[in-house]
């Protein structure tokens, strides 16, 4: 089997337990057509149908369970014998976060400088990736936690600790024509910055929005993002608590949005009876954290 086909038996996986193509595309950070695109791709490789097309979505054909129930044990033996084979390497004193682009940009730092500065020698190893992957990570043993938010959460698995309400704010080139507030009914009329449809902060602006959105660039990246808003190249929409550091160095301010419901809860995620002793540190210190930004917010 060839990576390529790997990949593509994987994502039929996605797609043969979510509820529609469409949202197993937005749990996987692709769209659509590209999915529906890899799994008639996967049809015609291996000779037959996988899916039946009808009026309310699809539904899998009876060759399409009898391959999900062959390889949901298969790759559950691969995944937790690389979780094994990696852990031979670890000692007591190791720590694996995941994390989604978002809050790598102002919670993880701020928690390995605390972790640091508690005296902790941790070995750590920091991996952004989107909502699902952070989720899969720490299911699979990848990751011994992770920082999601809490409408990815789709596993029983896992035990979330809410974290806090994250806001989202619109962020302007001090000086700049965009005013210091907006409300929600104007932003479709302004040069957005934001990030593909599969991406919770773009479906979250647009159902506020009440309609799509057609941005002017596009960019899952937050440090891109702010480096376009920069150079004048429009409003970038992200989370209000990115650290000062990275806002006020490129010359930027906040904009306050009106109108709209425009926060969303983050989690912090681990294995259910995880009991290592290095994640429930971190996770008093994350509390903690959120604690503290809560109140300097507030």
């Amino acid at each position: 089997m060839d990576t390529t086909t790997d990949h593509s038996l994987r994502q039929f996986m996605f797609a043969a337990r979510a509820p529609s193509l469409r949202k197993a595309a937005e749990t996987l950070a692709i769209s659509q057509p590209a999915l529906s695109k890899q799994m008639r791709r996967l049809e015609e490789q291996l000779g037959f149908a996988l899916f039946r097309r009808h009026g309310r979505g699809i539904a899998l054909t009876a060759s399409g369970v009898e391959l999900l129930a062959r390889l949901e044990p298969a790759f559950d033996q691969i995944d937790s014998a690389l979780a094994a084979a990696t852990s031979l390497d670890r000692s007591t004193n190791y720590l694996s976060i995941a994390t989604v682009n978002t809050l790598a940009a102002y919670l993880l730092p701020d928690l390995v400088i605390a972790l640091r500065q508690s005296g902790s020698s941790a070995r750590l190893t920091l991996l952004a990736a989107s909502s699902q992957e952070v989720v899969e990570s720490v299911v699979r043993g990848k990751a011994d936690m992770g920082f999601v938010y809490d409408i990815a959460i789709d596993s029983e698995q896992v035990e979330r600790i809410l974290l806090l309400d994250e806001l989202l704010v619109g962020y302007r080139r001090a000086g700049s024509d965009l005013p210091c507030e907006i409300a929600v009914t104007e932003l479709a009329t302004h040069s957005l910055i934001l990030p593909p449809h599969p991406y919770v902060l773009r479906r979250i602006v647009e159902r506020e929005c009440g309609c799509p959105l057609h941005p002017t660039i596009e960019s899952n990246s937050v440090e891109l993002t702010l480096d376009l808003v920069a150079a004048n190249c429009g409003m970038g929409i992200l989370p209000a608590q990115l650290r000062s550091t990275i806002v006020e160095s490129r010359g930027l301010e906040r904009v306050r949005i009106v109108g709209g419901n425009f926060e969303r809860k983050v989690a912090v995620i681990r294995r259910r009876q995880c009991g290592n002793r290095l994640v429930e540190q971190a996770i008093g210190i994350a509390q903690h954290l959120a604690e503290v930004g809560v109140r300097s917010t507030s």
